[in-house]
Parts: structure tokens; sequence; C-alpha cells
């Protein structure tokens, strides 16, 4: 699955290390994966990046930052604890904050719960006796993961949030840790790029399942775009032949991180929708799946899933000339191939068969 959430009791230092080398991030005391986004109607992969240590310098600019900030500020670094402190400097951060954050440090660490099931430790970052900025990092036996930094507005010139990351690598060196993973950033959004400043990082190769230079990373290769060209490609060679395809994207690709029944979750952000199957409730589509480059022609149908947590409000906002709004799933593989034309003969046999009936 391209998202997929889990809920453990419990996680060894190991088990972090290797979701976190799968692409995988912690969310309150779940751990997940996603590899696209959506933005304001416009859609996005996210892309997950990690540093080795072991080969890394800190740059001019992080040097310069450390000094300067040395000089002003005090930084320790010791085992998560949530405080009232930190609390009101949590608040103060999210009044500023451009989007939404949830109610509370402790409910966005924890889900509401005192209980941690991660090894969480803080950086926290004193003018004199005021606490300016914190940041948070979970820690396995080799790997540790950026998850939260947040600082007082007034001093947002001083880069606290950058400076809190730095100081998070510095701990991690120091005890051996070799990878730091902060998360994930989105190629033509430039809101997560910050996390590239850190030092010459590597990518999760979807197809590859390894750990690539970013620097490697053309456009074309960027899941979504990829995903996109070859469906278009497609599209047009469909067309010719009369077969009829539309191209939509689907903003409902992340249900296996919201829906509440465990079931085969249609969970690709784009795809071509080719025509009704022969029941009134189902239909084909084909999309192109980055991890084997090849094309996929699978029926699906609507399901309702009342309890579904997207709302009706967030579905309001996409235009239906262009997006599929309405919650599937695949219901049968009919077949997977990397060659163009042997997908387009047999839809045709597919859509002749149909008419036939």
């Amino acid at each position: 699955m391209f998202a997929e959430k889990h809920y453990p009791d419990s996680l060894l230092q190991e088990d972090l290390d290797d979701y976190l080398a799968r692409g995988w991030y912690r969310m309150g005391q779940s751990i997940f994966t996603t590899h696209f986004l959506c933005f304001e109607e416009k859609f996005y992969s996210a892309i997950w990046i990690r540093l080795n240590l072991h080969q890394h310098d800190f740059n001019k600019h992080a040097r310069k930052l450390m000094r300067r900030n040395g000089q002003r500020f005090r930084m320790e670094c010791a085992r998560a604890k949530i405080t009232s402190e930190k609390e009101k400097l949590y608040q103060r951060y999210k009044k500023n904050f451009p989007g939404l954050l949830a109610p509370s440090l402790l409910f966005s660490l924890n889900d509401g719960e005192e209980k941690n099931i991660y090894q969480t430790y803080s950086i926290n970052i004193y003018d004199a006796d005021r606490l300016v900025a914190t940041s948070f990092f979970d820690v396995g036996r080799h790997s540790a993961a950026s998850i939260m930094g947040i600082y007082d507005p007034d001093y947002s010139r001083y880069s606290l949030g950058f400076y809190s990351m730095l100081g998070e690598m510095i701990f991690c060196r120091q005890n051996h840790v070799q990878f730091y993973y902060p998360g994930y950033i989105v190629p033509g959004y430039p809101r997560f790029d910050y996390k590239t400043r850190i030092g010459n990082v590597d990518y999760f190769n979807l197809h590859s399942r390894s750990w690539l230079p970013l620097s490697s990373l053309t456009p074309e290769h960027i899941p979504l775009i990829r995903m996109e060209q070859k469906l278009h490609e497609l599209q047009q060679a469909l067309q010719k032949k009369g077969i009829p395809a539309r191209l939509l994207h689907y903003p409902l690709f992340e249900a296996n991180l919201f829906a509440f029944w465990q079931t085969n979750y249609f969970d690709f952000p784009v795809f071509l929708h080719c025509y009704p199957h022969e029941s009134s409730d189902s239909f084909i589509t084909v999309v192109f799946d980055i991890r084997d480059e090849s094309y996929h022609l699978l029926q699906c149908s609507p399901l309702d899933d009342l309890m579904f947590y997207v709302n009706d409000a967030y579905t309001s906002m996409f235009d239906r000339e262009r997006f599929f709004l309405e919650l599937m799933v695949i219901k049968n593989h009919l077949l997977r191939t990397n060659n163009p034309e042997y997908l387009q003969v047999a839809l045709l046999g597919l859509m002749l068969s149909k008419r036939l009936k």
C-alpha cells in the first residue's frame, strides 16, 4: 500500500530503525507511511529523506548559525517531558503557524495520553531562563527521527527551528546514531525544503526500495509526475482507438490512514477511468505503479463507508470534472503489464464484450 498506518502497543528501538528505513514516520503514538499529498486541490509526491551522520560534516552556514546562536542561547538535551512551560510555548507557536496543528502538545505527541511508546528526547533552547524553542526526536538503535520543533515567534529571526535540528544531529552523532530522518520533502511545494539544509541527504526510492542521493532525483522520476506522464500517454493512445478514458485525480487516496474498516481501498492518487463494468456499481480503471513500472488494469467499485473520517466539506472543494470523489475499493486485479499496446488490446476486448452483452 502507498498509505498505511500501524498502532503498536510498544516499539523496540530496532523496530523503529526498520520502520524508518522503509519510509515510515511517527503520527502521535501510531506510525505511518504515505507517498502522496494534496494541498489546495493540487497533488504532490512525498519524498522521504535521511542523512547519514557517519558521512556528514556541518557546512559553513550551519557552523555559523551554531556559533552565533551559541553565544546568545543555552541549549540542553534530555529525555522528553511535556511540561506546562512547553505547552505555553506550543500555544504561542500555534497562533502564528500557517496550517492546522493539534490542540495541544500532549495531543500532538502522545494522542492526549501520558504513555509514550517511543524513546523521545528533546532539545531545549533558553534565552537566560526563558524557554524560547524546543524540539522532539525519537531515537532507535541506529536511527533517529526528528518529530517536531516549536519556537517563540518573537525569536523567529534566529532560525531556532533549524538550530534545534542541528542540536538533534549533534546529540545523535555523540551517541553513535548513524541515520537521521527529518521526514519528507515535497517537490514543487517549498514549505518543506528547509529539511534539505541539514546536508547531503538521500531519498527513499519507491521502485528500488533503497536510499539514493537526493541529487540523483530528476523531475521525470518523481513518482506522481511519472504516473501522470505514463497515464497521459496511454490516454492519448486509447482515444485514437476509440476507447474512452478520463484522467482523474483521487483526493481520497489516503483512505487506509483514516478509514475504520480494513479493506482493499484504492490508494492511487491518479488513474484512468475507462468505462462501467457489466454491473452498474463497478468500473474499469488503469493505474501506473511506480513500484514495478507497470500498468495495472483494475475493477473497482464505490464504497459507502459511514465510518470514513473525511467529511463532505473536504470533497466539496474539488471539481468533479477533474477529480473522482467517491470512496472506492479494488474488487479485482485484471491485468499487469509494462506493454501499453497489450493493455490497449485487453481494454478493447473488454469494451467489445460489454457491447455484445
